[in-house]
């Protein structure tokens, strides 16, 4: 199974662009701070993910302020078929309070 979950700030993110067939696309960068337990040792981790949302999760992300929190939940897959760079695909996105 492919699923991530990310408790991320959205740090940037690029203007609207349309595929061919008409479809919404926004690229943004999240950042993540935090810890995870890793064989009984916390490890503190900090780390940016370039992300995407494709279709109707796009207009959530247009709305959202930079600098806001959120818990962001998708995919991963490679960028292109010749670059095997991970990019994080958002299929949900829900506020932090």
């Amino acid at each position: 199974m492919n699923h991530f979950t990310l408790t991320a700030i959205l740090v940037s993110k690029d203007a609207i662009r349309f595929t061919p067939a008409g479809i919404p696309v926004m690229h943004c960068q999240l950042e993540h701070r935090g810890e995870a337990n890793e064989v009984g040792v916390a490890r503190k981790i900090q780390m940016s993910v370039e992300a995407i949302a494709i279709g109707p999760i796009q207009k959530d992300l247009e709305r959202m302020d930079l600098g806001v929190e959120a818990v962001f939940e998708g995919f991963l897959t490679p960028k292109t078929l010749r670059n095997q760079r991970l990019v994080f695909h958002i299929t949900h996105i829900q506020l932090k309070n």
